[in-house]
């Protein structure tokens, strides 16, 4: 059985990549809307089920605070349920998940990719405008 997670990131997963799918969906008046935007297309999902609209809302607030990368965080949060599922199949509470020893991995795959974002990171001058359009 795939999971409400799965189906939404699998749906937004063709959106990215050289052979990259555009979405066709007809919106509340009608209306025809074809897009490769992650955001665009889950914005147009009517899900009552609480984990997608969490994964909505997750895209929504990453369009709000950064502007981009709405379909790389829906793929990434999707992953990390999915590999999350095999711990809630064996009846630990999220809770337990996120506080205890359980969550070492994902302690440790932030501390990577803050190291990782420190490495490549370059400093940005807000007064420079010479490569505003």
């Amino acid at each position: 059985m795939i999971d409400v997670y799965q189906a939404i990131a699998d749906i937004i997963r063709t959106t990215l990549g050289p052979r990259f799918m555009l979405k066709m969906l007809f919106d509340a008046s009608g209306g025809i809307m074809v897009t490769n935007d992650g955001n665009a297309i889950l914005r147009e999902i009517d899900l009552a089920h609480p984990t997608a609209k969490s994964m909505i809302e997750l895209s929504c607030t990453q369009d709000e605070e950064v502007g981009d990368g709405t379909t790389s965080i829906i793929i990434l949060a999707g992953e990390m349920l999915h590999v999350a599922e095999a711990l809630i199949d064996k009846n630990y509470h999220p809770t337990i998940i996120c506080r205890d020893n359980l969550s070492i991995t994902y302690d440790k795959a932030l501390e990577d990719a803050i190291a990782v974002f420190d490495k490549i990171a370059m400093p940005v001058d807000a007064n420079d405008h010479k490569f505003c359009c």
